[in-house]
């Protein structure tokens, strides 16, 4: 599965057909800024890498 942002391999567990809590979204607080923009190009469906998906350090 790809990031809908970058393209790369978003390493969904889900997808994968592994358990959900063993996936790296289920353990870490996933940027709403890149959420948002994902949703704008309709693609909302579709996980975010962990690049991608990380918090802003402030």
């Amino acid at each position: 599965m790809r990031c809908p942002l970058c393209e790369q391999d978003n390493q969904c567990a889900i997808a994968a057909g592994r358990e959900a809590s063993s996936c790296w979204c289920m353990s870490t607080t996933i940027n709403e800024e890149a959420k948002q923009r994902a949703a704008n190009i309709g693609a909302d469906k579709r996980c975010l890498c962990q690049q991608c998906g990380r918090p802003i350090d402030n």
